[in-house]
């Protein structure tokens, strides 16, 4: 096979190029073998997610994240947090994401201490679905039932599930009653083309990662710990750092961040908004489009619109009637 294939047009057999199909005929074209397997030619040619990341480096699509950390240590925020800038397509501590529909299942708090946590953070939620169930197990088919019935009717492009102990009845430590869990995630991911975040619990020691079986350190793409490094005075700090990422080298530093008005703020991470302004300042003579702070990963195609009308009702930039912006006052704003 030649990177294309025969078709019989008007009676005659003609030899197609891939790249001469149209996207939307690709799939009844491309038709799998044995159920699941495709010629690796046709497979590359497939109409798959251009983006592969819901968030950068972090949470593959159809992939799969675990956050954990001691007690008390704002994981439930931070999960919540991630929730929101998904379906905002606002960066999350730095990282660009996605636009996406997301789904927070809360397996530990009431439905009264979520809608007082979503109020106080005084932000949008659009694109964000919320629910508590407290009995719910994974490993049982009750609670399996449950959650493919919420995932139907919500259709989330990213699940988060929080916190795992709570969602599985077997014993954790267990591989063989983890795995039940995981095998059904995975046919979760698999049947619904979504991601899924598990939130968990380490245990006492810190350095040991997170509390139970080893299987689910095997089964995620990514492996994220939250540190508690000031938890006094109402104030909560901590340090963010991936353990291991299946698909991208582990950042240099940990992301320390601290806790206001119920998410986490990052210290000394630059909003796109002010990259975006920036650019601009760095740029001051020429007239700007989007797709030139799109094409220098500044943020999130959302985000970067968003940090647009932002600046421009500040008045620092303008929008010119052809599509383009431009630094209001110019060079004079970039001199000291």
């Amino acid at each position: 096979m030649k990177d294309g294939l025969w078709v019989t047009i008007d009676g005659q057999d003609t030899f197609v190029h891939y790249s001469d199909l149209e996207e939307e005929l690709m799939p009844q074209v491309l038709r799998p073998i044995g159920g699941f397997v495709y010629q690796a030619d046709a497979f590359r040619h497939m109409n798959l997610p251009r983006v592969p990341f819901y968030i950068e480096d972090w949470l593959p699509k159809q992939g799969k994240m675990l956050l954990y950390g001691e007690a008390k240590s704002g994981k439930s925020y931070l999960s919540m947090q991630i929730a929101r800038c998904l379906g905002q397509g606002e960066p999350f501590m730095g990282l660009i994401t996605q636009p996406c529909r997301s789904l927070y299942t809360q397996f530990e708090l009431g439905e009264a201490v979520l809608m007082d946590r979503i109020n106080q953070t005084n932000k949008d939620y659009e694109n964000v679905y919320v629910g508590t169930r407290l009995g719910m197990k994974l490993d049982t088919q009750s609670g399996q039932s449950d959650l493919r019935r919420a995932i139907e009717a919500v259709e989330p492009n990213v699940l988060i599930l929080d916190p795992l102990y709570k969602a599985i009845r077997g014993d954790e430590n267990e591989a063989s009653d983890v795995m039940a869990v995981l095998d059904f995630l995975d046919q979760m991911i698999e049947g619904y083309e979504c991601s899924i975040i598990l939130v968990h619990h380490a245990g006492k020691d810190l350095t040991k990662r997170g509390r139970g079986s080893s299987v689910l350190e095997d089964w995620v793409d990514s492996y994220v710990q939250i540190r508690k490094i000031k938890s006094q005075s109402h104030e909560l700090i901590i340090k963010i750092e991936p353990q291991f990422m299946r698909h991208a080298s582990l950042p240099d530093e940990p992301i320390t961040a601290r806790l206001v008005n119920y998410e986490f703020v990052p210290e000394g991470v630059q909003s796109v908004t002010s990259k975006v302004l920036d650019y601009f300042k760095s740029n001051a003579d020429k007239e700007i489009e989007p797709h030139e702070l799109l094409d220098a990963k500044l943020g999130s195609n959302t985000a970067v619109y968003k940090s647009l009308r932002e600046l421009q009702q500040a008045e620092l930039i303008e929008r010119l009637d052809w599509g383009k912006y431009k630094l209001k006052g110019g060079e004079d704003l970039t001199k000291p």
